[in-house]
C-alpha cells in the first residue's frame, strides 16, 4: 500500500474538520460543535495509529460514514444553511413537466408498494452485507473496497451541505392526492427513515451513489454478489422516486458524481484500484 492516507480518509477528515471550525464560528461551543469536534479527533487518532486496511480502521470509516449521515441535519441547521428543495422541484419540472414521483407514486396495489419498499430497503442490506464481510477479509480487500466506498460517502456529504434539500413528500405533500399503498415493509421503511432523522438528504441520492459504487466493486471482485444485488438495486432506483423520497435531479446528480469518481479511481490516486479497473473482468 503506497500511501498511508487514501483520498477517502483525507476527504472525510478534512470535511469533518471544516465543519467543526464552521460550527465553532457560527454556532459557538454547543453540543453539535463539540460532538463534531470529538468525532474528528477520534477519527484522526484512528487513522494515524493504524495501517491501511486494518479492521479497526475500516470500522472507524464505517462509523464516520454513519455519523455523517445521522448528524447531517443537526449540522445543516446549526450552520443555518438555506434549503434548496424548491430549486430541485423547479429543475424536475423544467426537465419533465412535473417531478416524476407524482406519476410513479399513483399506484394502487399494495403489492407494488411492498415490492418498492423491499427494493429501497435492499440498500441497507447491501451496505451492511459489505461492511460485515469486510471484517473477515484481508487488509488489501478492505483498503480497496473502503477507498471506493468511503470516497462516495464523502462526496455525497458535500452534496448535502452544498445543496441541502428535503424529500418531495416532506415539503410538498399537496402534490400527492392519494396515500401510498403498502403493508408492513412500507411501514418499516417509513419507521427507518423517521428514526434516521436526516431531513435534508435528498441531493444527491446516496442510496444510488453508494449502490452504484458497490455494484462496480462487486462486478470486478464479487461477481456472484453483483448478480444477486443487481435486480434489487434497479428496483431501489425506481423506488426512490415512487416512494416520494427523491427528485429526479437527485438521481442524475448521483450518476454524474459516480462517473466522475470512476475517472478518479482509474488514476494513480488509487493505483491498486485503477490497475484492476483497467483490466477486463
Amino acid at each position: 500500500m503506497t500511501k498511508k492516507y487514501p483520498p477517502s480518509e483525507v476527504l472525510l477528515f478534512a470535511l469533518s474538520m471544516v465543519m467543526t471550525m464552521a460550527l465553532a464560528r457560527l454556532s459557538g461551543l454547543n453540543a453539535v460543535t463539540c460532538g463534531t469536534g470529538l468525532i474528528t479527533i477520534l477519527y484522526g487518532c484512528n487513522i494515524m495509529t493504524t495501517v491501511r486496511g486494518d479492521r479497526r480502521r475500516f470500522l472507524g470509516n464505517c462509523c464516520m460514514a454513519w455519523a455523517g449521515y445521522l448528524g447531517s441535519t443537526s449540522i445543516i441547521e446549526a450552520l443555518h444553511l438555506t434549503p434548496h428543495h424548491a430549486a430541485l422541484l423547479a429543475a424536475d419540472r423544467w426537465l419533465m413537466g412535473e417531478t416524476p414521483s407524482v406519476a410513479l407514486s399513483s399506484f394502487e396495489g399494495a403489492w407494488i408498494g411492498e415490492t418498492l419498499s423491499a427494493g429501497y430497503l435492499s440498500y441497507q442490506v447491501y451496505v451492511h452485507w459489505v461492511f460485515v464481510e469486510a471484517l473477515f477479509k484481508s487488509n488489501e480487500w478492505r483498503d480497496r473496497c473502503g477507498s471506493m466506498l468511503f470516497t462516495a460517502f464523502a462526496v455525497g456529504f458535500v452534496g448535502y451541505l452544498v445543496c441541502p434539500a428535503s424529500p418531495p413528500a416532506a415539503v410538498y405533500p399537496e402534490l400527492y392526492t392519494t396515500p401510498l399503498a403498502g403493508g408492513w415493509l412500507m411501514r418499516m421503511n417509513d419507521a427507518l427513515n423517521a428514526a434516521a432523522a436526516a431531513r435534508y438528504d435528498a441531493f444527491p441520492s446516496l442510496h444510488l451513489l453508494i449502490t452504484l459504487t458497490l455494484l462496480l466493486h462487486d462486478w470486478r471482485w464479487a461477481r456472484w454478489r453483483f448478480l444477486i444485488m443487481l435486480a434489487p438495486s434497479l428496483v431501489m432506483m425506481v423506488s426512490t422516486l415512487a416512494l416520494r423520497l427523491h427528485y429526479v435531479v437527485d438521481l442524475i446528480a448521483s450518476m454524474v458524481l459516480f462517473a466522475g469518481l470512476i475517472l478518479i479511481w482509474r488514476t494513480r490516486l488509487y493505483e491498486p484500484i485503477g490497475h484492476h479497473l483497467r483490466q477486463s473482468p
